[in-house]
């Protein structure tokens, strides 16, 4: 989760501020986010990480930087991936007792509309029962449609236009909830849906699935180096460019590769709740004790993959100067890659996230294409558009879901 944390940062030695944020935002995005929004994420998103600790989620005290964050103001859950929020928010929950009801296995089928106001919704429970649920106010919160190659190929006109996003690029989405019928939902209630084209790839998939299933360090002291052993690209650039530099290379593919100095004991599980050691086992992760044994693992030249480290290393030393990929070690956590053991998978582009979506304000209330709120009418997280421009930077999704999530709750409970 992306926030501007002062005292967090200022431990670590991080210059930052919301400004910054803000800025990153807007330049990763292509400046075609919306100001007034991209405002609200960052001026909201550290208020956001104290209200979600006095629910009970905690954070380390380490701040990461998420790939393609373009700063260092990652929040990780103490906790593995999602676990560390959801668990919580179940415990809030089951606080309210009855009040709370919770539909499992059912799909809402129509948001219910009378003179120009929500009245409610309706669905099919377990693909059977019908059932209604009378509310003047409805939050759309349904994620997006990364996992629907048809729809994803038909609004694919934007940034990745140059690359058919059919079946035979993954998605790390789950695919049965990741379909966009919250968007179909929504248009039929009246809602207006913007940036459709604005989809993100992700570099980090694993070939033959597209999920992110084999994260072998949580920050950004690694390199991409292509089947030919040399590095392509600035470590530390936005996911596009670091998709669009991964198509250029030989089979479309490229190796990830870390040695022990990011590497927690291979026990231990990272921040999406995977360990080193589960990896290791299953095979997708190559392990050797030097950079030698590394190279033949990978099939790779051994000269060409120590040219690479030694270029790396060079821009570390150069720290604050841009090395010939543009790479410029700013980060904390930026350090010379010298000692095994050396560790390297094999990495593809994904479809990762759709920044278009439903068209909100800052209260979260969803518009129409006129441009006023549909009464009753509310969303947050990936099924908007407008937040993220083009291009999102890692790490503001987490962000972007709960502080829009916390102001459309609020707005809800007042029904604006």
């Amino acid at each position: 989760l992306n926030a501007v944390d002062d005292k967090r940062q200022k431990a670590q030695g991080i210059k930052d501020s919301i400004q910054t944020h803000y800025d990153s935002t807007m330049k990763g995005g292509h400046n075609v986010g919306e100001p007034a929004l991209v405002h609200y994420l960052t001026d909201n998103a550290y208020p956001t990480v104290e209200w979600m600790e006095k629910q009970g989620v905690r954070f380390k005290d380490k701040i990461g930087a998420a790939t393609g964050s373009l700063g260092q103001r990652s929040h990780y859950g103490v906790e593995g991936s999602g676990w560390a929020y959801t668990h919580i928010f179940e415990n809030v929950l089951k606080k309210y007792g009855d009040r709370v009801e919770i539909f499992t296995d059912t799909p809402a089928t129509q948001i219910l509309v009378k003179d120009g106001k929500v009245i409610g919704v309706k669905g099919l429970r377990k693909g059977k029962q019908p059932v209604t649920v009378d509310a003047p106010s409805v939050v759309l919160a349904t994620g997006g449609f990364g996992a629907n190659v048809e729809y994803r190929q038909k609004v694919n006109t934007g940034v990745w236009k140059h690359v058919t996003l059919d079946k035979s690029i993954g998605t790390t989405n789950i695919n049965k909830a990741a379909q966009g019928d919250g968007l179909i939902l929504a248009e039929k209630a009246g809602a207006d849906v913007i940036g459709l084209s604005d989809i993100q790839l992700h570099p980090a998939g694993t070939p033959g699935t597209g999920l992110m299933q084999d994260i072998i360090t949580d920050g950004r002291n690694r390199l991409f180096i292509n089947t030919n052993g040399d590095r392509f690209v600035s470590e530390g650039a936005p996911r596009d460019t670091l998709c669009n530099a991964i198509f250029a290379q030989p089979g479309k593919t490229y190796w990830l590769v870390m040695n022990k100095l990011r590497l927690p004991d291979e026990s231990k599980t990272n921040s999406f709740g995977v360990s080193m050691t589960d990896m290791l086992k299953l095979g997708r992760v190559q392990k050797a004790a030097n950079l030698e044994e590394l190279a033949k693992l990978m099939n790779v030249p051994y000269e060409h993959l120590k040219a690479s480290v030694d270029e790396y290393n060079k821009a570390i030393e150069n720290k604050g100067k841009p090395d010939k990929y543009g790479f410029i070690a700013t980060n904390t956590d930026d350090a010379k890659m010298v000692e095994g053991p050396w560790y390297a998978c094999k990495k593809v582009p994904t479809v990762h996230h759709t920044m278009g979506g439903v068209h909100i304000n800052t209260k979260a209330q969803v518009l129409g294409k006129d441009g006023k709120p549909v009464h009753g009418l509310y969303a947050a997280g990936e099924v908007t558009g407008g937040i993220h421009g083009a291009n999102r930077l890692g790490g503001n999704a987490i962000a972007d879901v709960f502080t829009f999530g916390r102001q459309a709750g609020a707005s809800a409970a007042k029904n604006l």
